[in-house]
């Protein structure tokens, strides 16, 4: 998709996400699943994406072993690369972030145009119709199977409240984290 993909080419509201299926290596989830209690809480950057690498690298440096630092880094930066040919922009807002229970148990929208999320350890993150997501939130009925979750290791960009883009506001939030363990998201947005 990379370089051919253009949001404008969307009908206006026709889709609430692009996604890109993919499974991370069996090495890399091996020493995911020792290091990500090693992981600070969130790593953040915000720069123009040539300069991710560098900083990333730094940010990580203190945390993971090398290969799996490398791999995490590289990962990162064509996530970025692949925001940027599809959004256009030329500055990006990076976090990687460990998570020890549900960080937003509540249907929503994000404030933003559009966002990048890629779960890397733990599941991935659940998304439902805005109907659904009203009765949920409500505690009213509603039928389980009407909630969908993005497969771990997929990258999937969508839009936000502020979307002008195509992609239609995607009602989702996080999964429940398994007691014990930790949820390792990457959040990207254009800036």
């Amino acid at each position: 998709m990379t370089g051919k993909f253009k949001l404008t080419s969307l009908p206006l509201g026709a889709t609430p996400f692009l996604l890109k299926r993919r499974q991370i290596p069996d090495a890399v989830q091996v020493s995911l699943r020792a290091t990500v209690f090693l992981l600070p809480d969130d790593i953040g950057v915000e720069t123009e994406p040539m300069q991710i690498r560098d900083e990333l690298a730094l940010a990580l440096n203190a945390h993971v072993a090398e290969d799996l630092r490398s791999w995490l880094v590289e990962d990162i930066c064509a996530c970025a690369q692949w925001l940027v040919d599809v959004s256009g922009c030329t500055r990006v807002s990076v976090r990687l972030e460990k998570m020890d229970d549900r960080m937003c148990p509540k249907f929503h929208v994000d404030s933003v145009p559009l966002r990048l999320l890629c779960t890397y350890h733990g599941a991935g993150t659940e998304w439902t119709d805005p109907n659904t997501a009203y009765s949920i939130n409500f505690e009213e009925p509603y039928d389980e199977t009407l909630v969908h979750h993005f497969p771990a290791g997929s990258i999937v960009i969508y839009g936000g409240s502020k979307s002008a883009s195509g992609l239609r506001p995607l009602w989702h939030r996080s999964p429940t984290v398994v007691q014990g363990d930790s949820r390792l998201l990457l959040c990207i947005d254009p800036r």
